[in-house]
């Protein structure tokens, strides 16, 4: 096999960083795509190899030249700030190893910044419908419907609500521990229907001892690390699984496309804000890092917020003409 020349930037990224295998898939792609744009430029000769990383010392019109090209190729600005960002972290490893000397600085994206798309959301009474969809007089429909708890009842990401463990959950002191981006821990309340839909499924699914173990918060040795949402009986539930069942389950309610576990997390967040949840908690709910992140969430609130206004301040009405 050969030589992967990005090898030690991508554990750098995996042991130091803490990204997950997926965001260090993406930033590998990335940056390889901005090495073959510094060839095409003549900075680096090809293929590229760490001997010439020193040559991308100062380069910042190779990558705005590469921004270029992605522009021009009608990419979206969500993908253009991610290739930037994989850049910067890329000349940040280089900077650490001393093979450049300062990470470029003040590099924008050139049409108005960052764009931020609104996530989709359902409201309050098309989720609650959803989530009654599954049969839960079938196995595979108790387990659709503890999976649709957990996400939309804690905010969970898929890969989260795939990665639990039985050793994630603590029936007796409600709540539950997730793996979030970057090995990042968090602990969540576990309560009301998600609490609900999980005992019921685990309790038919479990072998009688195992699950009096789960209750009791006793469970040991490698019960612990058995999955909670099962696809085939002894293996763990596949993404693209979940991601199917969720969008069947909207076709199924109202013909509804493009609905996605991701769709019950914003929802989830949306509907936290709108029931007067602070910001601040939300995010830590979520487990956003950058309260940026969670504030995306605020513009779906608007219409709330305008009625609040209306409402309450004594100039937001408009007087009646005599």
């Amino acid at each position: 096999m050969a030589d992967n020349p990005l090898q030690p930037y991508l554990e750098y990224l995996a042991l130091e960083r803490g990204m997950s295998p997926r965001t260090v898939e993406a930033y590998e792609r990335d940056v390889r795509g901005f090495l073959t744009t510094a060839v095409a430029f003549g900075v680096l000769e090809s293929p590229p190899d760490r001997s010439q990383w020193a040559k991308l010392d100062g380069q910042r019109g190779i990558i705005r030249g590469h921004l270029a090209v992605l522009r021009r190729e009608n990419r979206r600005l969500t993908t253009l700030d991610r290739q930037l960002a994989g850049i910067r972290s890329f000349y940040r490893y280089l900077e650490s190893t001393g093979q450049v000397t300062a990470v470029p600085a003040n590099l924008t994206l050139g049409r108005g910044g960052r764009e931020r798309r609104l996530p989709r959301d359902l409201n309050i009474e098309m989720a609650a419908r959803l989530l009654e969809m599954p049969d839960t007089e079938t196995e595979r429909g108790r387990r659709d419907r503890a999976l649709l708890e957990m996400i939309y009842g804690l905010g969970l990401r898929l890969a989260e609500v795939v990665g639990l463990d039985l050793g994630d959950l603590d029936f007796d002191g409600g709540r539950v521990k997730v793996l979030g981006k970057g090995n990042k821990e968090r602990i969540l309340p576990l309560a009301g229907c998600a609490d609900q839909a999980l005992r019921v499924y685990l309790e038919q699914r479990l072998e009688p001892v195992v699950w009096r173990d789960l209750i009791d918060g006793i469970i040991r040795g490698d019960d612990r690390t058995r999955p909670v949402f099962e696809g085939r009986p002894g293996r763990r539930i596949a993404r693209r699984t979940v991601q199917s069942r969720v969008a069947r389950y909207a076709t199924e309610l109202a013909g509804m496309a493009g609905v996605s576990p991701h769709t019950l997390r914003h929802s989830f967040a949306t509907h936290l804000l709108d029931g007067g949840a602070g910001i601040r908690v939300v995010q830590e709910l979520l487990g956003h890092r950058h309260l940026a992140t969670t504030q995306i969430y605020t513009h779906l609130s608007r219409g709330k917020l305008r009625d609040g206004f209306t409402a309450a301040h004594p100039r937001a009405k408009r007087k009646n003409k005599d």
